[in-house]
């Protein structure tokens, strides 16, 4: 099959090839940073962080989330002096915290898609391919070209899915890891506002 889908960069469904590959690399590029992002940069120990907010230790707080999108919305609850004035600008912070840590996650279901749709493309194109040339041509001619359709047919739709498949999946991880990081954030921004009463 590799060698069937390296032979296809070559043949008539190389446009379809070539534009899946370029979705892609967009797909890997996002999916790597997310990834880098939200595992490793700005994972936080949410247990440790709940606890040192029991404990009222604002400063081990602050300095346990600087550098993660979170950073911004405890600094603003821990300068408001009530409860209501903290969850004000807890929640003008939050919004942007959700959209740095949702930020080009839906690019992944878009590669997931757009992926699978050029290689149905492609897929469309191969078939018209191999019957246009059944038209007019000697027996050796036809075989040679509905077996080139099909080739191009098959090749463009594997490639299509070997790379959709995967983008979709990616996008349910990473969706469901940036969903867990959001609920992190709200609890702490509770938590917060609760010390202030």
């Amino acid at each position: 099959m590799t060698q069937a889908l390296i032979s296809a960069l070559n043949g008539a469904g190389a446009p379809f090839m070539y534009g899946i590959a370029v979705a892609l690399a967009l797909g890997l590029a996002v999916g790597l940073e997310r990834l880098w992002l939200l595992w490793f940069q700005w994972n936080l120990d949410s247990d440790a962080v709940l606890e040192l907010l029991e404990t009222g230790q604002p400063e081990d707080v602050e300095s346990m989330t600087r550098g993660t999108p979170l950073a911004p919305i405890v600094k603003a609850g821990f300068q408001a002096n009530s409860a209501d004035g903290a969850w004000d600008a807890m929640g003008a912070e939050a919004a942007l915290a959700e959209a740095k840590v949702r930020d080009r996650i839906s690019y992944l279901m878009m590669v997931g898609n757009l992926a699978t749709m050029i290689g149905l493309l492609g897929t469309v194109y191969g078939l018209i391919m191999a019957f246009a040339g059944l038209d007019d041509a000697s027996a050796i001619e036809r075989s040679t070209r509905l077996s080139e359709g099909i080739a191009t047919a098959m090749a463009t739709t594997a490639w299509g899915l070997l790379v959709g498949i995967p983008a979709i999946a990616a996008h349910a991880m990473v969706d469901r890891r940036a969903r867990r990081t959001l609920a992190l954030y709200e609890a702490v921004a509770g938590r917060i506002a609760a010390s202030k009463r």
